[in-house]
């Protein structure tokens, strides 16, 4: 795919959007086609925080998680971006270190011995890490793809055929990659989180570890008010919300910060994130097309680092 100036990145997520930032900002001539708009997509359901998760294999993950760490880091000195930087804790059910640790500088933890309020065994880490507001920060992408001389063409794809005219082809379509590709490793991780409203006295945290049927605790406290998670379910493909997971999202979060059953409810969102064994970040066998997709929970953790992978296979 050397020397062509042209690319048409597909998709218009947290994936998409900064894949044809990275083209355009080193000369490409970029397009996205895309069936829905940034706000539209699923990376407008999520949380969002830099944490690598639900995402394999985690000696790639941990690299693009470090790589886009660092851009996060430029970026939080914006702003306009929507990055800002917090404290956040990851209780475990184990002693043993985890994975993703490796992909933090020494600098981002913050304690690597927190006691866990609930369980005395478990242990916990409070990190330093890159907190996205989700509204604010796909505007600012969207932005800044447009005024790098980027074009945004609302189209829905259905198959390969209609791609020709527009190869070479970045696919970051997600769960869409199923069916448009062919993909029977991709499947649906089905989440669900409810905003209640603000309160700079609560702290954000995750459990590493399920609470209930693929369930989990999640406090993500950003300016439109506070994330509280979560589920992830796979296999599931409903967006419809199911009020008693509401009700257990909030029991599991208030193990940890009670003041949370105090705050409104503004509402609860549905979304399905791109699952597979492995990311797909590779040039397709067959066709013009550079594949960059089945992120999980992972895709603005690791969005930059895989776009400038994407950049490297070109």
């Amino acid at each position: 795919m050397k020397n062509k100036n042209h690319i048409t990145v597909l998709g218009a997520g947290v994936s998409g959007l900064t894949t044809a930032i990275v083209l355009a900002e080193h000369g490409f001539k970029v397009n996205i086609i895309t069936k829905e708009l940034p706000k539209q997509t699923t990376s407008a359901v999520a949380a969002a925080i830099w944490f690598p998760y639900e995402a394999y294999p985690t000696n790639k993950v941990n690299s693009w998680s470090r790589r886009s760490l660092l851009r996060f880091k430029h970026l939080a000195q914006n702003e306009d971006s929507g990055v800002s930087f917090i404290p956040f804790t990851a209780y475990l059910d184990t002693r043993q270190k985890p994975w993703w640790l490796d992909a933090l500088p020494g600098e981002n933890i913050l304690d690597d011995d927190v006691q866990h309020p609930v369980h005395p065994g478990y242990k916990g880490y409070t990190l330093n890490v890159p907190l996205i507001e989700t509204p604010i920060y796909l505007e600012y992408l969207l932005n800044r793809f447009k005024e790098s001389g980027g074009e945004i063409i609302k189209q829905e794809v259905t198959s390969v055929e209609e791609l020709e005219a527009y190869f070479p082809v970045v696919n970051c379509t997600g769960l869409d990659a199923k069916h448009l590709f062919n993909d029977e490793q991709l499947y649906p991780i089905q989440g669900q989180v409810v905003r209640v409203a603000p309160d700079q006295k609560i702290q954000g945290m995750a459990t590493e570890y399920e609470l209930g049927d693929q369930e989990m605790a999640y406090i993500i406290p950003r300016r439109d008010g506070i994330i509280l998670g979560g589920s992830a379910k796979k296999h599931q493909t409903s967006t419809k919300a199911d009020p008693s997971l509401t009700e257990r999202i909030l029991t599991y979060c208030s193990e940890f910060e009670p003041a949370v059953l105090e705050l409104p409810v503004l509402d609860v969102k549905v979304g399905l994130r791109p699952g597979r064994p492995e990311i797909r970040l590779e040039k397709d066998p067959q066709l013009p097309v550079i594949h960059n997709y089945g992120h999980g929970g992972a895709g603005y953790t690791v969005s930059w680092g895989c776009a400038e992978e994407v950049l490297k296979l070109l």
